[in-house]
């Protein structure tokens, strides 16, 4: 077991398809050895592309309107 946030990132990346706990393991050491803003930069970019892109509903291509 790791520092519960260290634990946490690594628990969320597993979920990722094609990412096991091992790999999810080295993911978090390697975020947590990166610069703050390298980091924050990789944290809004998923944000952004969560609130601005949307999976059409017809043909569940991406879009970034409805």
């Amino acid at each position: 077991m790791f520092e519960p946030p260290i634990q946490r990132l690594v628990d969320e990346l597993a979920r990722l398809p094609g990412v096991g706990q091992k790999s999810a393991q080295r993911l978090a050491f390697h975020l947590l050895n990166i610069d703050e803003p390298d980091a924050r930069r990789l944290a809004d970019a998923i944000i952004e592309m969560r609130v601005q892109i949307q999976l059409c509903q017809r043909c569940f291509n991406v879009s970034a309107s409805d």
